[in-house]
């Protein structure tokens, strides 16, 4: 499956589960952890593009949402406990490499 393929599968009420279950289809996750830092470094690259084409194509079709006059990105996946989202004075938990996200957010900020 390529990702244009998970955008159009993903349900629109999809569960945590559901994400991760199609996204495994798109690329095995647990492999990611083990790549060669250079392949996964270049993955990450290939991943950032991405990331900053679909925010030009958001701006340009007038579909970015601002807060305060600052660009708001919604997202909607498991929450992935990385160093510039965890919140102050938590530990890295490596164990979110193995639950994929899934049920993370709970564990940090609970029903918010």
């Amino acid at each position: 499956m390529n990702l244009s393929d998970f955008a159009k599968q993903l349900p629109k009420n999809f569960t945590e589960h559901e994400f991760v279950d199609l996204m495994n289809q798109v690329i095995d996750l647990k492999t990611i952890v083990d790549l060669p830092a250079e392949e996964r470094s270049a993955l990450f690259d290939g991943v950032q593009y991405l990331l900053d084409y679909i925010m030009l194509a958001q701006e340009a079709n007038g579909e970015l949402r601002t807060n305060q006059g600052q660009p708001v990105m919604d997202y909607n996946g498991p929450f992935i406990p990385h160093v510039l989202v965890r919140p102050e004075g938590m530990e890295l938990d490596r164990k979110a490499l193995e639950t994929f996200g899934i049920g993370e957010a709970d564990k940090y900020f609970g029903d918010e």
